[in-house]
């Protein structure tokens, strides 16, 4: 089904395209974060040829995953709780620090809908992989997000990913990662952050929030916790770090 990778900065629609299959695959959650908003360009600017499309036999973007190189000398344990936002800002740190890399960081895989379920990711996995390997990176870590986590908001992450169903790991994400050689380091429980007021809450949910405490939003791996006294919202999503060695 992939006919080709290439580079994003290959063809001006490629970044046309995969801005049309985020907005179709993420929740809007997601896209209110500020560190995406405000480091993701520099992802493509600083890191070109670490940012892979997969097109099919007709050039359609049906795939694609983001990559960024970091240097990280210390325990796989002793890596943040800030997982996602602390991986993008590190990768643009170093490079900038002119500090040489040593791993590979995973921020992101996504799939257009109507490709989903055919076996892609396990095969853009090994696109990462590959580019760990070409590079000769000790390690290729990542804070992934399980995919269906959002069904309970409630349940904390150390329970849900040992989660079973007919006796294997219940979450797609986890088990495609876990049969594809990684191993889990540990739940990284701030990988996220994403705060607003409660009308920016209530604008991205739709519905009107009353009262404070936790609140289920659509799409969110984790209740948000709404103060209507400071009139903010603030979401933490729980991620998990795995790594992949060579």
């Amino acid at each position: 089904m992939i006919s080709k990778i290439e580079n994003f900065n290959t063809h001006p629609q490629h970044r046309i395209d995969y801005e049309q299959v985020m907005q179709e695959i993420w929740p809007k959650i997601i896209l209110q974060s500020t560190v995406v908003k405000e480091y993701y360009d520099q992802l493509f600017k600083l890191f070109p040829d670490y940012q892979k499309v997969c097109l099919n036999s007709n050039n359609e973007l049906i795939g694609f995953i983001n990559t960024i190189p970091f240097y990280w000398e210390k325990d796989l344990k002793e890596l943040p709780e800030q997982g996602w936002d602390w991986l993008i800002q590190k990768g643009i740190a170093d490079i900038k620090n002119g500090i040489s890399p040593n791993c590979l960081g995973g921020l992101q895989i996504g799939i257009k809908k109507a490709y989903q379920g055919q076996g892609l990711s396990r095969k853009i996995v090994a696109i990462g992989k590959s580019i760990q390997q070409e590079n000769r990176f000790k390690k290729f870590i990542l804070p992934i997000r399980p995919t269906l986590k959002h069904i309970y908001p409630s349940m904390p992450m150390e329970e849900y990913m040992l989660l079973k169903k007919d006796g294997i790991i219940f979450d797609p994400w986890i088990r495609i990662h876990e049969s594809s050689g990684a191993k889990i380091i540990k739940v990284c429980h701030e990988s996220m952050v994403i705060d607003g007021t409660i009308n920016d809450w209530e604008t991205l949910s739709g519905k009107k929030i009353n009262v404070s405490g936790n609140c289920i939003i659509d799409g969110a791996l984790n209740e948000v916790q709404m103060n209507l006294e400071t009139n903010q919202g603030l979401y933490k999503e729980d991620n998990i770090w795995l790594y992949y060695a060579k």
